[in-house]
């Protein structure tokens, strides 16, 4: 009878305590969970505050990214059909973006979700942001059960699992776990340091739709080249950006424009994210430490050149 008795109450504690515990199961990172997303209602949201009520979908995007404008349409139709029982918050990236641009298109595709623009970077480094569009979901429990890019039967068939709050197979935890080393530059502290914020892609992908900063990222290499020559008491470095680029992508980047100076591809994001660079091209000279130059204008190379002069 004593063992019985035991038994019973082992399993109402159990009846009690799982959906408990079921709550609070999640395969991302505490940090992640209560990472603040500020909407541009000014409202501040975190995963966590869903946890246990609603799955939620994220999707990172930008107003220049090709991709993202065409899936936008079917962004707004999920939002129609699934809002009741899917959080969902689109994140600009906030890179060569602003929130008039952002406006704009809400306006134009009639967007009614939650928007944030990620102007610290903090968003895209936590959630280990590779290119746009991008777009994760999390079940009821905060597990992360999609990660990708498309916007295709694959995505659709989960978001709608996830309102009829059916389980899906959960991603691995590591899953948006950075696994890139910062990168080590080996320059020399006693030098002022030059560090060119710049993309592979950025003089001809913003061509049509950023023009003005397709010419400033062709000026602001072709300006660095110069600068290395009358500067040589400086160290130069480019820092190019992870997305969407691979060594192939650096190596006909740095043929394109004969670059001399030293180049490498911010693998872990670390430096864009520490120096808080949200447009491209960006010139961030160091010394001690200490920002002492930042500027995105490099039309007048001389100009410039005289301005270095006198740090």
């Amino acid at each position: 009878m004593f063992m019985l008795k035991r038994l019973l109450l082992s399993i109402t504690l159990t009846l009690f305590i799982s959906p408990v515990l079921l709550v609070q199961a999640s395969n991302v990172s505490q940090q992640l969970l209560t990472m603040p997303i500020t909407l541009t209602t000014g409202e501040v949201v975190t995963l966590a505050q869903y946890q246990g009520k609603k799955p939620v979908y994220l999707k990172f995007w930008a107003t220049w990214c090709k991709p993202c404008i065409e899936q936008m349409p079917h962004f707004e139709q999920i939002s129609q059909q699934h809002s009741d029982n899917l959080a969902i918050i689109a994140i600009n990236l906030g890179i060569n973006d602003n929130l008039a641009a952002v406006q704009k298109m809400q306006q134009e595709f009639n967007l009614s979700m939650p928007m944030a623009i990620d102007k610290s970077g903090d968003l895209a480094q936590a959630f280990r942001l590779l290119g746009t569009p991008y777009h994760l979901l999390f079940d009821k429990q905060m597990n992360l059960v999609h990660l990708g890019h498309k916007a295709d039967s694959v995505l659709d068939n989960k978001i709608s699992l996830l309102s009829s709050e059916q389980q899906l197979d959960l991603l691995a935890d590591n899953a948006i776990t950075e696994t890139a080393l910062p990168l080590e530059l080996g320059l020399n502290d006693n030098k002022i340091q030059a560090f060119l914020f710049t993309a592979t892609w950025c003089d001809w992908y913003f061509k049509d739709s950023r023009p003005s900063s397709s010419q400033q990222c062709i000026a602001a290499q072709n300006s660095i080249n110069y600068l290395t020559q009358q500067f040589a008491n400086i160290e130069w470095q480019g820092i190019i950006s992870r997305l969407w680029t691979g060594p192939a992508e650096l190596a006909n980047y740095t043929k394109k424009y004969q670059v001399k100076h030293a180049i490498a591809i911010d693998v872990s994001n670390s430096m864009f994210h520490q120096y808080a660079v949200k447009e491209l091209p960006s010139l961030i000279m160091v010394k001690d430490g200490e920002v002492i130059l930042r500027t995105s204008d490099f039309y007048e190379p001389e100009a410039l050149a005289e301005q270095i002069s006198k740090l």
